[in-house]
């Protein structure tokens, strides 16, 4: 600690008369190989890591939360009386890359991180943009590929990383199981037999993620049909569509966003001749600590396969739902659900 502090302190001055942070060599050290081959020579005990963004840090909360030196972005206010005060009162030092870089340089040096994570899919530039980064830091900056199918893959390499092979394991086991029965069910499903499902975004419900976008690869996953098939929204905030096209896609099951759309779609009378609304199949989606299907696009969406699978194909899907919650939450998230806690957390989703 005593070294990380005067290295900070060093760091702070270099960056004062140069704006660019040096690069701190560890004395002792090993070579560690990212996921786009980048050779990065990082400390032999990694005790205080940063997570470039949102996606890194759920990755990196779930596997090792006591070695993050801060955060990417503050937990959300769901997370609050779940995810423990110490997480929830870490530094934030912001976004380091991608669009939307927020990075806040002081709080940064004060927790002198021994390395920098980044996770998520590979753009074409990311070997330049990651030896970008880590010059200008002058920490060691790794970057780790974790989509839905490479989740099991990049446990193992952050727990490498980390030197969280046992635990890393663990997760990497079930987050390859949770991935088989899901693949193993859209397999056996006939195109008739897929469940038909809308996501109602947006405060009147008329945004969705469309059909093949990367917000909405969970329904993929689980083998249902997203009906909206329109053209995916670049911005995030999910394509616009109107009412009369719902009713023609004739959804079975309506995936709601908020809890304050759910209860509009059942009470509107321009809702009420769609299948879904009619046999009171409007369900909110889950956000405790965070969303089980899209937000961000991490971790959490294991637990989205679950959800929607216990609700879409129950016969395929035999096991309780809510130990398969409990048990997710105590493994992933380290969190003890109490029965009062998964009613919060389901308040409208079964």
């Amino acid at each position: 600690m005593r070294r990380a502090l005067v290295l900070a302190a060093l760091a702070a001055i270099v960056f004062q008369f140069t704006g660019v942070l040096p690069a701190c060599v560890p004395a002792e050290g090993r070579v560690f190989v990212d996921s786009v081959g980048r050779e990065v020579e990082i400390p032999d005990e990694i005790v205080a890591v940063a997570p470039s963004g949102p996606l890194a840090q759920i990755a990196l909360y779930t596997l090792a939360p006591d070695r993050l030196a801060g955060v990417a972005a503050d937990f959300s206010q769901e997370a609050a009386g779940y995810i423990d005060d110490k997480y929830m009162a870490l530094p934030r030092f912001g976004q380091f890359y991608g669009k939307n870089v927020t990075l806040n340089m002081e709080a940064l040096i004060a927790a002198a991180p021994q390395a920098i994570v980044d996770v998520g899919e590979p753009k074409g530039s990311i070997r330049e943009d990651m030896d970008a980064l880590q010059n200008q830091l002058g920490i060691p900056t790794v970057f780790v590929r974790a989509t839905l199918d490479t989740l099991p893959d990049a446990y193992a390499m952050l727990g490498e990383l980390l030197g969280e092979k046992e635990r890393a394991e663990a997760l990497s086991r079930r987050a390859e199981s949770i991935l088989a029965h899901a693949e193993s069910v859209s397999e056996d499903l006939k195109d008739g037999e897929r469940a038909r499902v809308y996501l109602a975004m947006g405060k009147a419900g008329l945004n969705t993620n469309a059909r093949g976008s990367f917000h909405a690869e969970v329904l993929d996953r689980v083998g249902v049909l997203n009906v909206a098939d329109v053209q995916p929204d670049s911005k995030g905030a999910g394509s616009a569509v109107s009412l009369e096209q719902i009713l023609l896609w004739k959804p079975e099951f309506i995936l709601a966003e908020t809890e304050e759309v759910r209860r509009q779609i059942l009470k509107d009378p321009t809702w009420s001749d769609i299948e879904a609304v009619q046999k009171g199949r409007v369900y909110r989606i889950p956000n405790n600590p965070y969303s089980f299907i899209a937000s961000p696009p991490s971790v959490n969406r294991l637990l989205g396969i679950i959800w929607l699978g216990h609700l879409a194909y129950p016969e395929q899907y035999t096991s309780e739902l809510k130990d398969d919650v409990v048990e997710f939450f105590k493994l992933f998230y380290s969190i003890e659900l109490s029965d009062g806690q998964y009613g919060e957390i389901m308040k409208g989703a079964l």
